[in-house]
């Protein structure tokens, strides 16, 4: 019997996984990918500016100390894989977009993309503290959002 393909969603999501391979974060591999009509505008991974030497060979202080949380979020020297797919986007293409990223985008790509034409985002995972926030305020600006990660209509038990 011949394989299925894959759907759409699962197509890009794929992509997004391929982009995250090229991430050197030492903590978390993040890939994105903004779609418009199905074609592929741009693709991003988080990782340091360009020029600025890789977290994985010592230049981000969160992958050298040995007390993570002495160098907080706000250390963190990599650009987000969502904010490298939107800059490397032309407005024409971010119009009426759909982002696909592997884990759930944090506030601040939130509000980036809230403010760059993309209509739709799509994430493999990556739920976090505080994630229903960011995504009510994405849904606020009017940004679609769906997690495809199973969970969706999951109820939270208390333990």
């Amino acid at each position: 019997m011949a394989k299925s393909r894959q759907s759409w969603d699962e197509y890009f999501l794929s992509l997004a996984g391929q982009a995250a391979s090229r991430s050197n974060c030492s903590r978390r591999r993040v890939g994105a990918v903004i779609v418009q009509d199905r074609r592929i505008r741009s693709t991003g991974y988080n990782g340091p500016p360009s020029g600025y030497g890789h977290c994985d060979a010592g230049a981000c202080p969160r992958a050298v100390t040995e007390t993570p949380r002495s160098f907080g979020y706000d250390n963190c020297v990599a650009i987000h894989a969502e904010a490298n797919a939107l800059l490397f986007a032309d407005h024409e293409d971010r119009e009426r977009a759909t982002l696909y990223t592997t884990h759930a985008p944090c506030f601040s790509c939130a509000k980036l993309i809230a403010n760059s034409g993309v209509t739709e985002v799509v994430a493999a995972g990556g739920r976090y503290e505080g994630w229903e926030q960011t995504r009510r305020f994405l849904q606020d600006c009017r940004v679609r959002v769906r997690v495809l990660d199973g969970l969706e209509h999951a109820v939270p038990l208390p333990l």
